[in-house]
């Protein structure tokens, strides 16, 4: 195994490019204008006004479609980017009928990809990473056997004992490896999370302490 500071560099590298290369349901086009998409969303206008709003849904207006994305896939990763602690249900469904549970669920890794990497170099005193031309290829479009209904707003896995934030984008399991990857590079930097008597600067409960308000201030569903 290498450094921490390689293994968290290979985890950014793989979650870069696979935000241009095609994935679950969506093609590298796709993906990389989603990406674009998530960025967009921290200054772009509409967003901010939902943001400041008592209620999202009390603003007018609507994200246009781009070359590659529908208005709706759009909007999907603009409100995951921007206000993900106010999504509703009924929204959810809407959507989710619209674009299909797979797509849907990719698009909402996709903004998690996007946001992960991008927080790291700033947290880091970095720019974004470059997004490169996306890669040419079909989408894998293949739905895991071992998914069903467990009280989420998508199939996700039903393998017993899975944590629900481990599991959350089981549904499309091309981006949930480099969703994976990179949230085990950061986080645990390859460790068992069994093991609560990690060998670091910061002890076992301090990371936890760190993650559980970091992911309140991000206003993480789980």
């Amino acid at each position: 195994m290498g450094t921490v500071v390689e293994l968290i560099d290979e985890a950014v590298g793989i979650v870069v490019e696979s935000l241009v290369e095609p994935g679950d349901w969506l093609t590298g086009a796709q993906r990389r204008e989603a990406a674009l998409e998530a960025r967009d969303a921290r200054t772009n206008e509409l967003d901010r006004r939902r943001a400041e709003a008592i209620s999202p849904f009390a603003v007018d207006g609507r994200h246009e479609p781009t070359a590659a994305l529908s208005a709706d896939a759009v909007d999907v990763v603009h409100r995951i980017a921007s206000d993900p602690g106010r999504l509703t249900r009924t929204w959810a469904d809407r959507m989710i009928g619209s674009l299909g549970e797979e797509t849907y669920t990719e698009l909402v890794g996709v903004a998690a990809c996007t946001a992960v990497v991008d927080s790291f170099a700033a947290a880091m005193g970095a720019d974004e990473p470059e997004l490169g031309p996306p890669r040419p290829g079909e989408p894998a479009r293949e739905r895991p056997k071992d998914v069903g209904e467990v009280g989420a707003w998508v199939a996700q896995s039903t393998t017993p004992g899975a944590a629900n934030v481990s599991r959350s984008l089981s549904l499309v399991p091309v981006t949930n490896r480099a969703w994976v990857g990179v949230v085990q590079a950061m986080y645990s930097r390859g460790a068992d999370f069994a093991n609560l008597s990690w060998e670091r600067a910061l002890t076992r409960p301090q990371v936890e302490l760190v993650a559980a308000r970091t992911t309140a201030e991000l206003e993480c569903f789980y």
